[in-house]
């Protein structure tokens, strides 16, 4: 019966993760009384994280996204699915770590989501989870605080120490964005680990084309860190996709691969890097 419960939550929880489902839940409560303190990450100095972009829609913030070039930014594409055909609908905002003090506000003009994602899997966001976003013509070039970062070009072993950085939750009960950037460490896990950690809800299955990660002592990803980075050895090793919904560290948060070889054509093809 608690299983049943568990698995209950979790498909409520993954079947909000679109984009319209994560901006109304940003402003509301949770009913979970669970509470973490990204959660447990330190407030950081963007910097030193000059690729890290949150993106609004209607001026609302809903994910965050990396720049890796001077015109392109990646994020889920369970983030930007439903607005797709219509970018104008979304802005990126970089610069600065404050969400409502961003120095710069880029207008996207361009969303192509993976063609292999399904919109439709359920719960909530499927393998394949990317996308590329353009603006206009080295809008990001020359701008201080904004810089690309590398791309990730071979395999990171278990156990590497990678960090991830965004505006999420830094509190289940608590709605994101909040008043800064932050920054915590994660650790990289095997597929098998990560797999048997998600054996019970069947409809999550974690495939070749993600990287698992996860840390102890609460530290955690949330809701609102979707689509920000998860870095390794200084290049974006994997895209934030799927995340333990009470965000307290217990089992692996997923991450699109970038060097997976669809993902990595994908985003080749797209932005010529």
């Amino acid at each position: 019966m608690m299983k049943r419960a568990i698995s209950v939550v979790l498909l409520v929880v993954f079947c909000s993760n679109a984009v319209l489902g994560d901006e109304n839940d940003e402003t509301q409560k949770d009913g979970a009384s669970q509470s973490g303190r990204i959660i447990n990450g330190i407030a950081v100095n963007i910097v030193n994280y000059k690729f890290a972009l949150n993106m609004q829609y209607g001026y609302r913030f809903f994910c965050g996204a990396s720049v890796i070039s001077a015109s392109h930014a990646l994020t889920a594409a369970h983030c930007v699915y439903p607005i797709r055909n219509i970018p104008s609908r979304a802005t990126l905002n970089g610069g600065n770590p404050s969400f409502s003090a961003g120095e710069y506000l880029f207008q996207v003009v361009r969303i192509v989501v993976h063609p292999s994602y399904n919109p439709n899997a359920s719960p909530g966001t499927s393998d394949f989870d990317v996308s590329v976003l353009t603006v206009p013509t080295n809008a990001f070039r020359g701008r201080p605080n904004i810089l690309p970062i590398a791309l990730q070009i071979s395999e990171m072993p278990v156990d590497t120490r990678c960090y991830v950085v965004g505006w999420g939750r830094t509190n289940i009960n608590s709605p994101a964005p909040t008043s800064g950037l932050r920054y915590a460490n994660m650790d990289i896990v095997s597929q098998g680990t990560c797999a048997a950690a998600w054996a019970p809800y069947r409809a999550r299955s974690v495939t070749s084309n993600m990287i698992c990660a996860k840390y102890s002592n609460g530290v955690d990803i949330c809701k609102g860190d979707s689509g920000g980075a998860f870095v390794c050895a200084g290049r974006l090793n994997g895209i934030v996709s799927f995340i333990n919904p009470t965000c307290n560290s217990a089992w692996p948060a997923g991450f699109a691969k970038v060097i997976a070889p669809s993902i990595r054509r994908f985003i080749r093809s797209q932005t010529a890097i």
